[in-house]
């Protein structure tokens, strides 16, 4: 499932800057399902793009390192609110000792007392991220509406034989000074062992503890779907700032990848070839326009096969089937399919479902 890391890199501890963050309001509930709410730092300036659209790129990274953050932050006990790490001490772990930078501050002890038990679930298998599902409301594109701080909800939805499925939803303040929901993530990780890399099943302690808790009724299913023979393809060299500390590229880059490659489809056939794209964009993205990508991205899905390498070369391949508010994406490596990607644009005078 997973290839190997890359040799001249080994994974890092966790470090100051992930540990620091500026979490408030900390909050977790153990009823009616686990869940942890509080305050993060939202979009900055770099969070958007020339046409003032944010990034997925931002998206998944402000989601991966709240996540982060809630799955290593100790707690005192998570069956009884009350016996929670008051703020002052949980504070008190935030703080760099002897001011040495990058120290490791929270201990696997603390790590093993955070949201789930996530250290105790980590310490003997590798979660192998499957599938992701971002959603985005069009109070996301709206310029009125501030993004920064932003509310944060996590919480537990399916746990299965081998996999987990969560929730992390991300609110900002309306214009009726209300929150409203601005983009959700629901995605599912596999436990891999961490000796054959193949996926195992989950611990019977954390069965035992949460199984049933959770605020879905089954685990996350994305289909896979065929290649056709015409697509767009648009080749891409994965570079150093695509990699994560492991050593592969990071899980925002593919779909960073699809939609540079969706936006060299609709540029002119003369820039597409200078940009060495295979296929003409409009033979395999029928309807797909500027105007198409102006509306914003609805939502995205990912499910995720293999890694890739600083070095690596990967094919990106477009194409619609029927809709041209719905863009197929599939990206190769050496003949191998190593992610998929389905994109969903809003459409015109689209009401979005509550």
């Amino acid at each position: 499932m997973a290839s190997k890391t890359s040799p001249s890199r080994t994974p890092k501890s966790t470090k100051a800057p992930l540990e620091s963050m500026d979490v408030k309001n900390f909050k977790y509930t153990a009823s009616p399902h686990p869940t942890v709410e509080c305050t993060v730092p939202g979009l900055s300036h770099e969070s958007f793009d020339m046409d003032w659209m944010p990034r997925t790129s931002s998206l998944m990274w402000i989601d991966a390192l709240t996540r982060f953050h809630v799955l290593h932050r100790p707690m005192d006990d998570q069956t009884d609110v009350g016996k929670q790490l008051p703020q002052i001490e949980a504070d008190e772990h935030l703080q760099t000792k002897a001011g040495r930078v990058g120290e490791k501050l929270w201990s696997q002890q603390d790590t093993e007392r955070a949201f789930l038990n996530w250290g105790r679930f980590s310490k003997d298998m590798h979660p192998f991220g499957q599938y992701s599902e971002f959603t985005m409301s069009k109070a996301l594109y709206d310029l009125e509406v501030p993004k920064w701080s932003l509310g944060f909800r996590f919480r537990l939805g399916f746990i299965g034989a081998c996999s987990v499925t969560k929730i992390c939803e991300f609110f900002a303040r309306g214009k009726d000074g209300n929150d409203i929901l601005i983009w959700s993530n629901k995605y599912q990780q596999v436990a891999v062992d961490k000796k054959t890399r193949q996926p195992t099943r989950m611990p019977a302690w954390f069965k035992d503890k949460y199984q049933g808790t959770g605020c879905l009724s089954q685990a996350m299913v994305l289909r896979p779907f065929k290649k056709p023979e015409v697509t767009f393809c648009h080749p891409i060299l994965v570079q150093y700032s695509d990699i994560d500390e492991y050593g592969h590229a990071n899980w925002s880059a593919y779909v960073k990848w699809a939609i540079d490659a969706i936006h060299a489809a609709v540029l002119p056939d003369e820039q597409i070839r200078s940009a060495n794209s295979q296929t003409k964009g409009g033979r395999a993205l029928r309807g797909v326009t500027k105007e198409t990508l102006g509306r914003g991205l609805h939502k995205f899905q990912i499910t995720y096969f293999r890694e890739c390498l600083e070095g690596d070369k990967v094919e990106v391949h477009l194409w619609v089937d029927g809709e041209p508010d719905e863009v197929f994406c599939c990206l190769v490596k050496a003949g191998e399919e190593i992610c998929q990607i389905k994109l969903f644009y809003f459409r015109n005078n689209e009401v979005e479902s509550s």
